[in-house]
């Protein structure tokens, strides 16, 4: 009898924790969330001279958080495509309609990322893994922004000038580098997000269009810089034996988009 009641107890303990472990890691999110900077905004001034960094500014804050909407590329939480493959499309949006000054919507997003997709398809021959490059043609061609950097080489401290000049940064990414344990696992293979800040103790905060939870999601600053991986060529025919290391061999690139 004694034996059995041990078991009963330990089998509700353990149903017990798998029943509240989503609610107790939402929980711990929320409150590291809390210690984040406040969203602000910077209007960057508008350029078309090309240089790679922000001009120098005497007001360097430790932090910043701009203020980038959010709204996860599944927009209705249904991850079939082309939503699944849409996190370059959705982090496009994002950047436009923080620039706009633009709320965005469920249903906004919807039909902005089934509108991209066509256009893609046309412009590309598909929507599947945009690399960088295709996806400053997009901010380019289809948004309409006239400055559209793709940098390669650059470091963290390239990354925070770029924000601290009011410019949200968008990255390409081996996804499964990340760790996000909101991610449906083992993760993305390719990914794409927008960096809007970072903390004083050297995280990136992002605006992550894989998870519902992923607004304001801070990632520590080296998984994340380490994890950049432009997608190698795009498009879906990845004939390659381990898709996932061939990921891994893109370029460390991240895209910069200017105001008109």
């Amino acid at each position: 009898m004694k034996k059995l009641f041990v078991f009963i107890t330990i089998f509700i303990a353990l149903f017990l924790v798998l029943l509240f472990r989503t609610n107790i890691q939402d929980l711990a999110l929320e409150w590291e969330k809390n210690g984040l900077p406040e969203e602000t905004r910077i209007v960057p001034t508008p350029t078309t001279a090309k240089s790679r960094l922000p001009s120098p500014s005497t007001i360097k804050p430790a932090e910043i958080n701009l203020a980038v909407p959010l709204m996860p590329q599944a927009p209705y939480a249904d991850w079939s495509l082309p939503y699944q493959e849409a996190c370059e499309e959705a982090s496009a949006i994002l950047v436009d309609r923080f620039y706009k000054n633009q709320p965005v919507a469920p249903e906004d997003v919807k039909q902005e990322i089934l509108k991209l997709v066509e256009w893609e398809k046309n412009k590309f021959g598909y929507y599947f893994h945009t690399t960088a490059a295709e996806t400053a043609t997009i901010l380019k061609q289809y948004f309409g922004y006239r400055r559209v950097d793709v940098l390669r080489d650059i470091t963290i401290d390239d990354i925070k000038a770029h924000l601290l000049a009011g410019r949200p940064v968008i990255v390409p990414l081996a996804g499964r580098l990340l760790g996000n344990p909101y991610y449906t696992q083992p993760g993305p293979i390719y990914h794409m997000l927008v960096i809007k800040g970072f903390t004083k103790d050297g995280k990136f905060i992002t605006n992550d269009v894989g998870t519902k939870r992923g607004q304001n999601y801070a990632y520590d600053g080296n998984v994340l810089f380490s994890a950049i991986h432009d997608a190698p060529t795009g498009g879906d025919g990845w004939n390659v034996a381990d898709v996932e290391a061939y990921v891994k061999t893109g370029k460390r690139v991240i895209v910069v988009v200017y105001p008109n």
